[in-house]
């Protein structure tokens, strides 16, 4: 398959994987049927839990049904969870509905990138990864920036509409996967050896082995601990009166959120080219740690410092793809995959856990500084050790 055949079967399918429409409300449903922050914070921490503990489940079924079977799966059950949301009336109900969502995430998570590179690589145009790739999460942030001003609107009108409405968008999601070509992942070898859990075990061992990806992988989830606490607080820190913006206008900037990740992602080859992949992760992450430290002192960087965060994180997460991608044996990448966006779902977890405590013990602002500078000081340990080892490209690795 051509590089412009990839390109743009990719991008479709980005296009019709947001669900911007349901981000900015799907709170406020939870809320308008009755349910109590207690209720609301359950079903968050449920959600975590079940992305976290499906991620090599799914990974690995992705690996061993093959990869467009796997975004199948995953368009479907997540179209599922998502419906399910609008019928929803109880606590168990929506507790369902968010548990179908998830595993529909998992199946998705590393299996979509895993399939890009190997066609790709396939065509001989794994160099190619990093700026498809990039373009690909331009062409989603651009699409949920739209709809997520849209759904805010929708809302008002109609209850359940942004939900029925994502749900149909999965549908057309899952008939583009079907134009998908089945790309060779390794399948070819002997399934009485190769798809055995002890044979996977052992080349998940081998990936984390190589030099410098354990800390180059547990630098990049203390980053996304940092980004989702982080996000958790973004409305009542911007709704309140250290900031006081109207309810109105979070819709407008969740949309401003993602247009400016949308052009970060545009740039990422550019980035990657002019800057290196080193130096933006020397640089980048610390720069958001920074914005973040100073919000207790300068309230009024707050917006600023949110709308950088999600530009940084979005560049941060491809180059996280591709350094991973680049070190993994082909017909194992999907289950690798899941498993770095597992440790994300934990540190997830720890994060909006403590972040929880130290904002009702002091403030979010201040609560963000101090977790803030926690990342600096992990951080600065895990990029000394990673330096000089998993930031060299090894193209042997790459046609493995």
């Amino acid at each position: 398959m051509q590089l412009q055949e990839v390109r743009w079967r990719y991008y479709l399918y980005s296009l019709t994987e947001t669900q911007g429409l349901i981000a900015p409300v799907w709170v406020l449903v939870l809320q308008a049927r009755g349910l109590s922050y207690t209720d609301i914070g359950f079903l968050g921490a449920l959600y975590w839990a079940v992305l976290v503990l499906a991620e090599i489940p799914t990974g690995y079924i992705g690996d061993r049904i093959g990869r467009r079977r796997s975004l199948f799966i995953a368009a479907l059950v997540t179209a599922g969870g998502v419906g399910g949301l609008a019928f929803a009336r109880t606590l168990l109900s929506f507790a369902l509905a968010l548990t179908a969502w998830a595993v529909g995430i998992t199946f998705r998570s590393g299996t979509a990138d895993a399939w890009l590179y190997s066609a790709l690589g396939r065509s001989g145009i794994a160099d190619a990864y990093t700026h498809v790739r990039g373009r690909g999460r331009a062409v989603k942030l651009a699409a949920t920036a739209i709809t997520a001003a849209i759904g805010g609107v929708l809302y008002t009108k109609s209850l359940v509409a942004p939900f029925f409405l994502i749900a149909g968008l999965l549908a057309v999601n899952a008939a583009v996967v079907l134009s998908f070509p089945t790309v060779s992942d390794g399948q070819e070898h002997s399934r009485s050896e190769s798809w055995r859990f002890s044979t996977t075990r052992q080349e998940l061992t081998a990936a984390f082995e190589r030099p410098g990806i354990r800390g180059f992988v547990g630098y990049t989830v203390l980053l996304f601990g940092l980004v989702e606490v982080t996000r958790t607080f973004v409305q009542p820190i911007v709704v309140g009166d250290q900031v006081g913006l109207p309810v109105a206008a979070v819709g407008a900037l969740y949309a401003c959120f993602n247009i400016v990740a949308a052009g970060a992602s545009a740039l990422t080859s550019r980035i990657e080219q002019t800057l290196g992949v080193r130096r933006w992760f020397l640089l980048g992450p610390l720069l958001l740690a920074g914005s973040l430290v100073i919000l207790p002192l300068v309230p009024a960087a707050t917006v600023p410092a949110f709308v950088g965060m999600e530009a940084i994180w979005h560049v941060s997460q491809t180059f996280q793809s591709r350094i991973v991608n680049d070190r993994t044996r082909n017909r194992r990448r999907a289950t690798v995959l899941s498993v770095v966006s597992m440790g994300g779902g934990v540190a997830a977890i720890a994060f909006r856990a403590v972040g929880g405590v130290l904002a009702d013990t002091v403030s979010p602002l201040l609560m963000l500084a101090l977790l803030a500078l926690v990342f600096v000081v992990g951080s600065g340990v895990l990029f000394t050790v990673t330096s000089g080892t998993v930031f060299r490209t090894t193209e042997t690795d790459i046609s493995q």
